[in-house]
């Protein structure tokens, strides 16, 4: 996906210190920027009410379906090229990776709480497309997310 590309690129160098041009990394984000998606609301509002759209997708003009995968990473490298320049994406991102946690504690990719193993039973719900349970990669990248942003164990986010 270029929008996970693009944004796991931009982090990479800018952690490892080896991004050279600013300019290049600031066009990077406004253009990982543009993508954010602000005014839809997809499936993902069935499970996470009140939630406020701000995520990207994996794939282009798939507003339907972003994932918090890509979105917690594009939120890092925006907060590393530029956290003031970004505030609003930013902000706007990790409020919906807060808004999509679990109530275990956990992320899933695309959906909050989508655990129900019994669709697993249907006869063309192969490979458990059906579910999305919270993983530790993903767990993982959104709390590496909030810890990068300056968040830790005062919100409930972290410390559940």
């Amino acid at each position: 996906s270029p929008v996970w590309d693009t944004g796991l690129a931009v982090h990479a160098l800018l952690e490892a210190n080896l991004a050279l041009d600013k300019a290049i990394m600031q066009k990077a984000a406004d253009w990982l920027v543009e993508r954010q998606i602000l005014d839809v609301i997809g499936d993902w509002g069935a499970n996470a009410r009140g939630v406020r759209p701000g995520g990207w997708a994996f794939q282009y003009w798939n507003d339907y379906y972003p994932d918090v995968d890509d979105t917690a990473v594009v939120v890092m490298a925006l907060h590393r090229v530029d956290p003031n320049r970004y505030s609003e994406a930013i902000e706007r991102g990790a409020e919906w990776i807060i808004g999509m946690q679990s109530g275990n504690g956990g992320w899933g990719a695309f959906d909050k709480d989508n655990e129900h193993h019994f669709l697993q039973h249907i006869p063309f719900a192969d490979h458990g497309a059906l579910l999305d349970p919270p993983t530790a990669d993903v767990s993982a990248r959104c709390l590496s997310m909030l810890a990068q942003l300056g968040y830790g164990y005062e919100i409930e986010a972290v410390s559940r």
